[in-house]
Order: structure tokens, then C-alpha cells, then sequence
């Protein structure tokens, strides 16, 4: 009896949980129900609007663009991962609402989130909108952390043009900038590639090359634009095509630290091949700045500096070449027997012209006293000069200036290389509709007055006088085809004495740059002062006005070597430096002297570490000759 007691007891119990456990199934299929009808009933127009927003997309995968290397395969251009802000108008439902949000999340200022909306108030819909081109790690992160509340605005990672070394050969390497719609010279299928294009330098140069070809893919996205599904099988890009420069980086640097401070232009090539290892432009810039389009704030600092750092004046610069003309007017005496190497002229430091009160003036107060061809290019006797130059005219100096090269584009391939002027009596007569007076031609022939010519023509000059003649072209690429070498019309015995002096200048007491003398490798050079102000015009300041900077001389000094067989040259140009010797001078010494140390190895028996063969015996000037013969 008992034990049928407490079967029934436990036959209670099980009711009870039973029945508990029955209504808390209710409860749930209760909150079920109600939830369906919130979302099927009250909601149901609202989600069924977001179920519509599910849209076909193409999303672009942008093409890498090429990267440019040193001659020794060091990075000088490119491409790292930048976090873009994107917003699509077609995925915001509440514009100012989101951008609010977005402004004080990220704080970007709400005015600039919305100037970029009224500049692309003309786009599609459905086409993005880049609010911040390069949004940092830690904000980009937050974003997409928290991305269900910021509907449209979403973070795509685009490759960044990047300069590791910034400054540096920045008009050499050039820079880049966003692509424009109306851009038509671009192909069609380029237009949009990486969203850059080059602006400048070898990056405008060889733009078509280094730009790829974008790819994409065909994706479902929601209605806040996230990607649900990718339809089709992805078009993958293809990456731009790399290039190779002649510029050396370690003769670079060495240039931008000697060069620290002043403005100006340097230039290094190998004068056998044409190669430009170094060429760089004072005051320079950083092109990092341009890669994701350039803030009006620093873009009004680099157009408002007076020493204009986005000219490249080593190919656009414009100056008298001074003193380092006298190799033309050297040349020209020569051809044209107006003097021999061994006539003297006699230099106190005056020369007169008829008709003319008051005199032309050499540098060295006293003057030199008799002086011959090598001692004129020795300590660079102006009086010599006048006087060669009265014998030439200014038509023979034009000739001959021509034939080297000054006043002619070398052909390197950068944008708006100048042409510069070389004076003649029909030049003058079309320009100023004035004959050529005989009083102008001592001026013309120390590289004053008229003549103007840029940094590039003048190493150019230099190159040729150093081949024996031989032109060989600029070359920008690591082993590029382009021009061949041509042989210019000059005498090889008149080229030796030039040379000759310019030794001197070097290595000889009473030389005009003897601080640039080395032991073992003969260096020729020549230094120059290009007048800025006239010395009549000096006359009549004050000692205060003299002395300020925009008034003082520019200051050159090019040099190559070694002079049996030149496998270096070197230009330097100093704004406002003063004279070539102290100025000029000690840049290209520094050149030189690291190259000598690091680079030239004539003991080897192989290639040195420029990639420059120093094996071959033989003399390549006599190797340009033999392949004209």
C-alpha cells in the first residue's frame, strides 16, 4: 500500500514539470511568433526595401605600377598599401547623417567631408567617392570594426605611389598624380589604372610602360555595399613593367650632401657611354607628396618658393656659361688660326675697345701678365680672351658653340628640356633688329652677355671635348639602345691642348681649382663665374645692396677624369655661390672623391661596382674612332 502511495506522489511531480515545461515551450514559439511578426508585418516593407538593395557590382582591382630601380637594384619608387576612405551615395540612406558620424569617429573635419561630396555632386550614384585617400591604420581598423554603423562608407586598400628616399632625384624620378577623366591621351583601358598617372621626370616619361592594366570582379553586395558573393571567375590584374635607371644612388646622396643649402644643379655621367648617374636639381622636393593628389597648402609653399624647387634646372635652368666657354673660343682661335699655342697676349688687367670709354675688365686685379693658350686656360685669363674674341667675331664663336652642342637639345627625354641662345649677328638683328657691334664680342667670348645654355649642354660640351671629339648621347635607362655616338668635325690636336689646360687648372700651381686634385687619377677641369649683374651696374650700389645674395654671381666648375681615359664627368652650379673655385669646386670634389674611394677600380681587371667597364685597354675615345673608320 504504501509503495502505490508514492507512485502516485511522483505521478504529481512529473505533472507539474510537465506542465512548466509545456508552458515555457509556449513561450518560446510565443517570442518566435511575435518576432516573425515584427519582422514579416511591421518591418516587412522595410526589409523587403533592403532584400531589393541587393545589387550587382563590378569592383575594380587596380593594376601595380612599375617600379623604378638604381642601376644597382635599389628601390627608388614604389607602390605600399593605402587605406582609402570610400563612401557610395547609392548605399547611404542618410548622407549628413553618416557623415557626421564619420567626422567625429575619424575626426576629419565635417566641411572637408563635405567639400569632397559637392566636388563629385556629378558622379553616379553608384560610383565611390574617396574622402581620405590614405586614412591610417588605427582609423581604418575602427571603421570596418564598426562598419554596420557607417552605411555606404567602407575602407578599400589601393596601392600608394611611394618614395623610400624622398628628396631625392626627385626631377630626375619625377612624381605622380591622380588620374583625371578628361586625361584622353591615356588609352581607355589605362585611364583608371591604379588611379595614377606621372605628372613629372621618368614617371611622365615612361608612364605607358609602368602602367598595367586593371582587373576586377562581378560581386553581389548588400544594401550597405558589403560584398555577399562573388559571381564569375575574377579578372586579375597585371602589374606595370619595371625600370631600370643609370642613376647611381650612392653618387646621388654624396651630390645632395655637398649640395645642402645652396641652389643650383648637379649632373654626373660616364662621358664613354652617355650614362647619367647622377642629375639633381636645387631646391629639391618630396614626390610623396603628390601621390595621393597634392594639398593646396603645399602646393602653394613649392609654386610661392622664389628658388623655384619644381624646375629641373639642370635641363630648364638658364645661365651665361662663363668661363667655361673659353673652350669654345679656345677651339675656335684654334680652327680659325686667329691664334697658335704658343701667342702671347699681354694681360694688365685691362682691355680697351674702340669707341668704348670704359674698359673690359679681368678677374685678376693687376692681370696676368703675358699668357699663352695653356696659361689662359690655367688660371682662365679674361684679356686673352678679349682679344681671341675681337679675331673671331661672334658668327665663328656661333659656329662653333653650335658644333658643341650649346644651344641644342641633347635629346634626354625629360619634359620642356631648353634650347637656350647662342648669339649671332641674324639672331640679333630678328630679336632686337640691331646689328652685332663689334663691342660685344670680348663679352661673348668669355661666355657673357647674351649666351645663355643649360647645365646638361654644358657637361655635354665637356663630354665631347673629353671623347676626342665624340658625341655620345644622354642615356636616362640601365643598357638602353638610342642614338649612336656621332663623330663631330673637330681637330684631335686642338682638343688635346684644351684638355691639356684644363689639366693645369687642376694640377699646376696657379690653377684655378687645385683643391680637386687627387693623387693617381688626373682630373681636368674648369671653373666659371656667370655674371648676374653687370660691373657697371655694381658700380653705382651701395656696399649694403652689393653684398645681398640675389646679386652675387653664379658659380660653376665641371671636371672629368681620369684624363687618359675619362670614365666620370662632373657638373656643378652653384646660384649665387660666387666663384667657381669656391663654390662649385668643392661639390664636385666630394663626387669625386667618393667615387675614387668606392667605385673606380682600374686594378681589378673586372667591372667595378658602377657596372662601368674598366678591363678594356684600349681607350674608348679610340674605340668610337675605329668604329667610324
Amino acid at each position: 500500500m504504501k509503495l502505490e502511495a508514492l507512485d502516485f506522489e511522483d505521478l504529481d511531480r512529473f505533472r507539474i514539470r510537465l506542465f512548466i515545461l509545456g508552458g515555457v515551450v509556449i513561450l518560446i514559439f510565443s517570442l518566435l511568433a511575435s518576432r516573425l511578426w515584427y519582422l514579416q508585418i511591421s518591418q516587412g516593407e522595410l526589409y523587403s526595401e533592403f532584400s531589393q538593395g541587393n545589387r550587382i557590382r563590378l569592383i575594380s582591382e587596380p593594376a601595380l605600377r612599375g617600379i623604378i630601380y638604381d642601376r644597382n637594384g635599389v628601390i627608388l619608387a614604389e607602390n605600399r598599401p593605402a587605406y582609402q576612405l570610400q563612401l557610395i551615395r547609392e548605399d547611404t540612406p542618410d548622407l549628413e547623417n553618416t557623415l557626421n558620424k564619420v567626422s567625429q569617429a575619424l575626426k576629419i573635419p565635417y566641411s572637408f567631408l563635405q567639400e569632397k561630396i559637392e566636388a563629385n555632386k556629378d558622379l553616379a550614384q553608384f560610383k565611390p567617392i574617396i574622402l581620405e585617400d590614405d586614412l591610417n591604420y588605427q582609423k581604418a581598423m575602427f571603421l570596418e570594426t564598426y562598419q554596420d554603423d557607417f552605411p555606404g562608407v567602407s575602407i578599400v586598400i589601393r596601392p600608394r605611389r611611394f618614395y623610400p628616399h624622398k628628396n631625392l632625384a626627385s626631377h630626375f624620378i619625377g612624381y605622380v598624380g591622380i588620374v583625371q577623366e578628361e586625361w584622353t591621351e591615356l588609352p581607355e583601358e589605362k585611364r583608371s589604372s591604379s588611379q595614377i598617372v606621372g605628372h613629372s621626370g621618368v614617371e611622365l616619361l615612361l608612364n605607358d610602360h609602368m602602367i598595367g592594366l586593371d582587373g576586377g570582379r562581378q560581386a553581389e553586395v548588400d544594401h550597405m555595399g558589403r560584398e555577399l558573393t562573388i559571381l564569375g571567375d575574377p579578372v586579375p590584374s597585371v602589374p606595370g613593367k619595371n625600370i631600370y635607371l643609370n642613376l647611381d644612388v650612392r653618387l646621388q646622396k654624396v651630390a645632395d650632401e655637398a649640395m645642402t643649402g645652396e641652389s643650383g644643379a648637379v649632373i654626373i655621367m660616364n662621358p664613354k657611354t652617355g650614362e647619367i648617374l647622377g642629375l639633381a636639381s636645387y631646391p629639391d622636393f618630396d614626390p610623396n607628396l603628390f601621390s595621393g593628389g597634392i594639398d593646396q597648402g603645399n602646393w602653394n609653399i613649392l609654386l610661392e618658393n622664389p628658388e623655384h624647387p619644381l624646375e629641373n634646372k639642370s635641363i630648364q635652368g638658364l645661365y651665361a656659361p662663363g668661363s667655361i666657354f673659353k673652350v669654345v673660343t679656345s677651339y675656335s682661335g684654334l680652327e680659325q688660326s686667329v691664334i697658335s699655342p704658343e701667342d702671347e697676349y699681354f694681360c694688365n688687367g685691362e682691355f680697351y675697345v674702340k669707341g668704348r670709354t670704359d674698359p673690359y675688365k679681368c678677374w685678376k686685379e693687376g692681370g696676368h701678365g703675358r699668357v699663352n693658350l695653356l696659361k689662359a686656360i690655367k688660371g682662365s685669363c679674361n684679356v686673352y680672351y678679349y682679344n681671341v674674341g675681337m679675331g673671331l667675331g661672334v658668327d665663328q664663336m656661333h659656329k662653333y658653340a653650335r658644333m658643341f652642342g650649346l644651344g641644342k637639345i641633347t635629346g634626354i627625354g625629360l619634359l620642356n628640356e631648353k634650347e637656350g641662345i647662342i648669339p649671332s649677328s641674324k639672331w640679333k638683328k630678328r630679336e632686337y633688329n640691331e646689328p652685332w657691334y663689334e663691342g660685344e664680342n670680348p663679352t661673348m667670348a668669355i661666355g657673357q652677355g647674351f649666351i645663355i645654355v643649360t647645365p646638361l649642354q654644358v657637361l655635354n660640351m665637356i663630354n665631347i671635348l673629353a671623347n676626342d671629339g665624340i658625341w655620345v648621347p644622354p642615356k636616362l635607362f640601365f643598357k638602353q639602345k638610342g642614338p649612336q655616338p656621332q663623330r663631330i668635325k673637330l681637330k684631335q690636336e686642338y682638343l688635346e691642348l684644351i684638355r691639356k689646360g684644363m689639366v693645369a687648372v687642376v694640377n699646376e700651381i696657379g690653377g684655378t681649382a687645385r683643391k680637386v686634385q687627387f693623387e693617381e687619377f688626373t682630373v681636368a677641369g674648369k671653373t666659371a663665374t656667370s655674371q648676374v649683374v653687370s660691373h657697371k651696374t655694381l658700380e653705382t650700389l651701395d656696399n649694403a645692396t652689393k653684398e645681398k645674395r640675389e646679386l652675387q654671381n653664379h658659380a660653376w666648375f665641371v671636371a672629368f677624369g681620369p684624363v687618359e681615359d675619362p670614365e666620370i664627368s662632373v657638373l656643378a652650379l652653384v646660384e649665387h655661390g660666387g666663384g667657381g673655385s669656391k663654390a662649385a669646386a668643392p661639390v664636385v670634389r666630394k663626387i669625386l672623391s667618393y667615387y675614387i674611394d668606392n667605385i673606380y677600380n682600374p686594378v681589378s681587371g673586372g667591372a667595378n661596382q658602377a657596372g662601368l667597364d674598366s678591363s678594356n685597354k684600349i681607350k674608348f675615345s679610340d674605340k668610337l674612332q675605329m668604329a667610324f673608320n
